[in-house]
């Protein structure tokens, strides 16, 4: 795996979704502790998925229990997207709950991975570099013509 260097975590636009402001806040802190670049908030699936139709992040992180809408029904918008990019996205589900929805379920959305809450910086760190590494070992974040095809 190659190694994460802080233009790595400088160049990441994390989308972050979740009904309790709270935890979006706590979020926030977190991903920019360990030094990622954009931070957006949203509290509901539809405002997200208006944002990243304007303008894909690099990484979607979802709770999975949310009231109009949940984590896997954001997922399942994503997957099921016209847009190659967004598609593609790599997304983490959270949830305080065990098991949110089912293991095999969320396998078959293809989630990046699944986090327990509360989740700690380190938990995040990993799980963020697991599922973005092939992005990093490519360039995918610091090649510019690609951010304009975002």
């Amino acid at each position: 795996m190659v190694p994460w260097t802080k233009d790595d975590w400088a160049n990441l636009r994390i989308v972050v979704v979740d009904d309790s402001k709270a935890v979006r806040s706590m979020m926030k802190l977190m991903l920019r502790s360990l030094g990622v670049g954009e931070v957006l908030l949203y509290e509901t699936v539809a405002e997200a998925m208006e944002s990243i139709s304007v303008q894909p992040p690099d990484l979607v992180i979802s709770d999975y229990f949310m009231v109009p809408e949940t984590g896997l029904d954001l997922l399942q918008r994503l997957r099921d997207s016209n847009d190659a990019l967004t598609r593609e996205l790599p997304f983490l589900m959270m949830s305080g709950y065990d098991n949110a929805g089912g293991a095999e379920e969320l396998e078959k959305q293809s989630i990046s991975g699944y986090m327990p809450k509360p989740v700690t910086a380190s938990l995040v760190r990993d799980y963020i570099i697991s599922a973005c590494s092939q992005r990093i070992a490519v360039g995918v974040f610091q090649d510019k013509e690609y951010r304009k095809l975002m």
